[in-house]
């Protein structure tokens, strides 16, 4: 095998978490720093996260068509198949890149996204959900459910709001059975090494459905500082395990520590102009999201070199 060809098989498939990560970050960078007025800032670090997550969408792409069978074998595992929800994600997001380049004709991409996540909820469910056990269940499973989502926060840059509503009150939906469930799951049964990085995903769900709710419909004020209060319990009790976490030998799951907090730092940042926009807050509550963001980039960042780290020793050994 050449070079490529190493780097293609040896590539994880949860990659796709930190590339979610990436490509939502490179978006809310440019709203984020807009708020401080530092538009430059926000733009050239858009395009970087941008020209990262669409590298590494291409080259799982080319690890799907070359080695396609490491990609069938993943759909049989409940953890790799359910954290390959954030591939079809990542194809929500990059599609904001794309609408930026070349205007309207995005939309079929995002769509796409949209099409193949929901495609990803059915084929998941009657795989893994016929005769399903507590005990075999994981926090990635609120990525198939509820990251589809993540279509309610995107749907604006193309005039698809009632698809984004749509996608929100799915994802809503889902969230109420499967949270606590999955609460109890992790506090009673706990996760083996290797996949306790999943923990995090718990920061995500609540955090996303506002995200969604402030972007699709006419925020209600109540509602968006309840779901702040909700995802900032949460927040706290994952932040607590994180240090425990981070000190676990490096393993794909890693990527869980990436975009459950970017999508965090997209709804502190949406919530909190949402209420002082709305004079519920002061400008100084902007101080939190900031807090947010830095924690989510310095946790991105972190991991991808860990990535880098690993993926060289697999490459050129």
């Amino acid at each position: 095998m050449n070079l490529l060809q190493k780097l293609l098989y040896n590539l994880p498939l949860p990659i796709s978490g930190l590339m979610l990560a990436i490509a939502s970050l490179g978006i809310l960078f440019p709203q984020f720093f807009q708020v401080f007025s530092l538009p430059e800032a926000g733009f050239v670090l858009h395009v970087l996260c941008g020209v990262f997550a669409a590298v590494l969408w291409v080259l799982l792409v080319l690890k799907a068509v070359f080695f396609f069978p490491q990609i069938k074998a993943a759909g049989k595992n409940p953890v790799l198949a359910s954290v390959a929800g954030t591939f079809p994600m990542t194809i929500m997001a990059l599609a904001v890149y794309v609408f930026e380049l070349f205007g309207e004709g995005a939309v079929l991409f995002w769509y796409a996204g949209v099409i193949l996540h929901a495609a990803l909820i059915g084929y998941f469910s009657l795989r893994f959900l016929k005769h399903p056990r507590l005990s075999e269940a994981y926090p990635s499973w609120l990525v198939v459910y509820v990251g589809i989502v993540l279509a309610a926060i995107t749907a604006p840059y193309f005039n698809q709001i009632a698809v984004g509503q749509l996608c929100f009150w799915f994802g809503a939906a889902a969230l109420v059975p499967l949270l606590p469930a999955f609460l109890v799951r992790c506090t009673q049964m706990p996760l083996a090494d290797p996949v306790k990085p999943l923990f995090c995903i718990f920061a995500a769900p609540i955090s996303i459905l506002l995200a969604g709710y402030v972007q699709s419909f006419s925020a209600d004020t109540a509602l968006v500082f309840t779901l702040l209060a909700a995802e900032t319990v949460i927040l706290v009790l994952v932040l607590q395990k994180l240090p425990g976490l981070l000190r676990l030998p490096f393993c794909p799951g890693y990527s869980a520590f990436t975009f459950p907090f970017v999508v965090t730092a997209t709804a502190y940042l949406l919530g909190i102009e949402t209420l002082v926009e709305a004079g519920v807050l002061e400008t100084g509550w902007y101080a939190v999201s900031a807090a947010v963001l830095l924690l989510a980039a310095v946790l991105v960042v972190y991991v991808s070199l860990r990535y880098v780290q690993a993926l060289r020793k697999m490459v050129f050994s």
